[in-house]
């Protein structure tokens, strides 16, 4: 294991990592979520080390893969700005994490892209524009940035309604949900009418780059565009993500293809048997952190990657 510097039209700061045996001569690009997530897939708050990203690459590592992930622009020890950063800036990124690898790595013979929640959208661009052996896509994969924010808070304001309390009252009976919903719709508005990086809404910094380049995003046309092997697991389970949504992955890339959806997995990638609501997500992400990362993923991953 060791610290690289990928030159983007940033430096951004990552970790490469070699297996010790069974070397199979491929290298994996780990690409993140949204937010200010790092190369581990923690968050810079409390209670949010979740790791995920450093277990999978142990996991992988183990199988003899080698790994490369990195943390996004504005996080960690990469230089940026992530408020300011957009969605082709993050297709960039992972385009120079590519280019490092087939630079620096000459044992490497192919490279996958794995996305995990927007990383799934970034893996997908990205496979359409460079050469890779395969894409890998986790908690995610056919929804769009926009259709998932949408179903996100239709869940959030479903679940304000059946509270039993002054605050679900109120929601009921004052129909917020519906009137939050218009404001949201004004912001995006506003958001696609301006050219400007970051917008304050309440007086709170808001990457109006990063969503607009989202919503003007074909995710459709590029899944049909992919000609590499492909992988889609998304579980019952996550709240984020939409496991019905891995029908367009089957129906539009015309390569190889192999969707599952896994009935326990959450959007962490860890098991969740419970019934939570939008309005418990975080706490339930805490309260799983340490477990495993969900072994049937593990299983399904290890069997795809033997066969491709």
């Amino acid at each position: 294991m060791k610290e690289i510097k990928i030159k983007s039209s940033v430096t951004l700061t990552g970790t490469l990592t070699r297996p010790e045996k069974n070397d199979q001569h491929i290298a994996i690009v780990m690409i993140p979520g949204s937010g200010k997530v790092d190369r581990n897939g923690n968050a810079d708050k409390k209670g949010m080390d979740f790791n995920i990203y450093q277990e999978l690459s142990d996991f992988l590592v183990s199988l003899g893969y080698t790994t490369v992930r990195y943390d996004k622009r504005g996080v960690g020890k990469s230089e940026g700005d992530l408020l300011r950063t957009g969605l082709h800036d993050a297709i960039e990124d992972v385009q120079a994490a590519v280019q490092y690898i087939k630079n620096d790595l000459p044992i490497i013979d192919k490279v996958l892209l794995l996305g995990h929640s927007e990383g799934t959208m970034i893996a997908t661009a990205v496979a359409t524009q460079v050469d890779v052996g395969g894409v890998i896509l986790l908690a995610g994969g056919g929804e769009t940035l926009e259709e998932a924010t949408k179903r996100q808070r239709e869940l959030t304001f479903q679940a304000l309604k059946e509270k039993k309390n002054f605050t679900g009252w109120l929601f009921r009976r004052f129909r917020l949900a519906e009137k939050a919903e218009k404001k949201n719709q004004r912001l995006f508005n506003k958001i696609k009418q301006s050219d400007k990086e970051v917008i304050r809404v309440q007086l709170i910094p808001f990457p109006a780059k990063w969503l607009r380049e989202h919503f003007t995003y074909d995710l459709m046309a590029d899944l049909k565009q992919l000609t590499c092997p492909v992988l889609a697991i998304t579980g019952k389970a996550d709240y984020q993500s939409d496991y019905q949504k891995l029908e367009r992955v089957a129906e539009l890339i015309s390569s190889d293809t192999e969707c599952h959806t896994i009935e326990t997995m959450d959007h962490m990638l860890k098991e969740e048997t419970d019934e939570v609501n939008m309005l418990e997500i975080q706490k339930v992400y805490q309260k799983n952190r340490n477990k495993p990362l969900h072994p049937e993923m593990k299983e399904i991953l290890e069997n795809w990657l033997q066969n491709n």
